[in-house]
Formats: structure tokens, C-alpha cells, sequence
């Protein structure tokens, strides 16, 4: 009788962890379900997220970043998946590694980034889903995004439009985030050299179909005050001098309490408050020029 019952419970319990895992691979399909039928017939906004550890989310928690509201955002996973889109989830461009280029994987892990938040900032100023691209590397200084990085970039958006156009996913702007300069601290490089590389990266990504750039000024570094000055102010210059990078947040230069012991990486909740400043500004940026030319640019 004994064998019988213990039969009988060991088959139950059987049945329910088989339950349980077919559950559990059915959500695990249901969440990276191809969502490029949805996107059919409408107009998307595709976004460049580059730049080196804070934009790949070295030091941020996908389970503290806010939820992508539904159809605000989409990711387009160039690396792993070029026939597809899905719904925006952190970490933005967990596994798009290009060895060689954008690749991240010596580096750091990509735990949870701003995209998710810049998302859902854009789409209540805008109302127009954005498709979102990781394009970032750890430890990038200028020089290795004019020689090789910034051709990723554009491969990967090229990647991107060809996608959507084959499924008749209308590309109305298309733009880049961009938040970079602490390898270039590092190196010292000088303010006016920095501007002159960020204007010639800007001629590559131009000459790709990126309207503009969204800076967001990098912050401070704790261990060394100072250390970050010369890059700080070169990114404000460049937002003055080229109409073409647009200044999207100076946040980060304020939130020293949310910095890693390194003092260099921002905390998740950070990241989450940069990618909304953000997102609002670029979504401002974008709603108004949008208007201007429905309007044939009058004021």
C-alpha cells in the first residue's frame, strides 16, 4: 500500500513539474514573440543607443528598470536575431555582441540600461514607438569609434531598415543616443580634439541617415574630482557648436551619490532618471520638428 502511495505521489508530482515547465516555456516564448506583424502600417522611430559602460548598463538591474509601456518600444537584435523585432526588455542588447567591434563580453556584463526608460519618455511625448538598437562598447574612446565602431553601428542600422521596409514598417526619424567620453578622460584628450573627432564621427553617422544626436553629458568621476572637466565641457561646446547634436541631459554631473564604489558606473535607478530626461528631450525634439514640417517649416 505504502509503494502504491508513494507511486501515486511521485506521478503527481510528475505531472505538475511538467505543467510547470511547459508553463514556464510557453511565457519563455510568449516574451520573445516576434512582434514585427504588429508594427505592420505603422510609423516607428529608430534609435541608436551608443556609447561605452554607463549606455551598456555595466552597473544596472533589469528588474529596477520601469516597464516599457505596451507598444511604446521595440528592439531590434541585429547581432542575434536581424529577422526579427521584439518587445523592449532589459537588458537592452544582453547578447548583441560583435567580436571585434560593439562586444562587450571581456568587458562587462550588460545588466540593465537606460533604453527602457528613454522608451517610454519619447512615446509620451511623440506617441510613436521607437525601435531600439544597441550600439555600445565598454571602455570606447573616439579614436576606435571613428575607426571601426561607428561602421557597426551603421551595419546594424542598415540591418534595421532593411527589416522594417521588407514588412511595411514605416521609418519616419531616425536618430542616435549618445553618451561617451570617460575613455577619452582618461587618455586626456583635449577639449578641442574631442570636439573635432565627435563632429567627424557625426559626418559618418549623417552620411548613414542619423538626423541627430542626443548627448547626454557623462558625469563625474568620485575617486579623481576634476578628471572628467575638460570632456564634461567639450560635450557642452559641441551641443553649442553643431545644430546637429542636441543636448538631451546634463543629469548625470548630478547624481555623484548614485556612482559604484569605482566611482564611474551609475546605479540602476540612475540610468532609469537619465533615460527619462532624456527621452522627454528627444521626444521634444522630434514632435517639434515634426510639426515644423507639416507646417513647411513656418514658425
Amino acid at each position: 500500500m505504502k509503494k502504491q502511495i508513494l507511486f501515486f505521489i511521485a506521478a503527481v508530482a510528475a505531472i505538475l513539474l511538467g505543467v510547470l515547465f511547459l508553463k514556464k516555456d510557453e511565457l519563455s516564448r510568449l516574451l520573445s514573440r516576434d512582434a514585427t506583424r504588429e508594427l505592420k502600417g505603422q510609423q516607428v522611430d529608430i534609435i541608436l543607443f551608443m556609447g561605452q559602460s554607463n549606455m551598456s548598463g555595466a552597473e544596472g538591474n533589469a528588474k529596477e528598470a520601469p516597464k516599457v509601456m505596451e507598444g511604446a518600444g521595440y528592439e531590434f537584435k541585429a547581432v542575434t536575431h536581424p529577422e526579427a523585432l521584439f518587445a523592449l526588455r532589459e537588458p537592452l542588447g544582453a547578447k548583441e555582441h560583435r567580436e571585434g567591434l560593439l562586444d562587450d563580453r571581456e568587458l562587462l556584463e550588460r545588466k540593465g540600461t537606460m533604453a527602457s526608460a528613454f522608451a517610454n519618455a519619447y512615446y509620451e511625448e511623440t506617441s510613436v514607438p521607437v525601435v531600439a538598437i544597441s550600439a555600445s562598447r565598454g571602455s570606447s574612446s573616439m579614436g576606435s569609434w571613428l575607426e571601426r565602431l561607428a561602421g557597426d553601428a551603421l551595419e546594424r542600422l542598415e540591418l534595421c531598415r532593411n527589416h522594417l521596409e521588407r514588412n511595411d514598417i514605416h521609418i519616419r526619424h531616425c536618430y542616435m543616443v549618445w553618451m561617451q567620453g570617460e575613455a577619452d578622460a582618461n587618455k586626456e584628450t583635449p577639449e578641442k580634439e574631442y570636439i573635432g573627432d565627435m563632429k567627424l564621427l557625426m559626418d559618418q553617422m549623417e552620411a548613414g541617415g542619423v538626423e541627430a544626436c542626443f548627448l547626454i553629458q557623462i558625469g563625474n568621476h568620485l575617486q579623481q574630482p576634476g578628471h572628467h572637466t575638460e570632456i564634461q565641457r567639450a560635450q557642452l561646446a559641441l551641443c553649442e557648436q553643431d545644430e546637429r547634436i542636441v543636448l538631451a541631459s546634463t543629469l548625470p554631473a548630478r547624481l555623484d551619490e548614485e556612482l559604484d564604489e569605482g566611482g564611474v558606473h551609475f546605479s540602476q535607478r540612475a540610468l532609469n532618471q537619465i533615460g527619462t530626461e532624456a527621452g522627454s528631450v528627444a521626444g521634444s525634439f522630434a514632435r517639434d520638428h515634426a510639426e515644423e514640417k507639416m507646417s513647411g517649416g513656418k514658425p
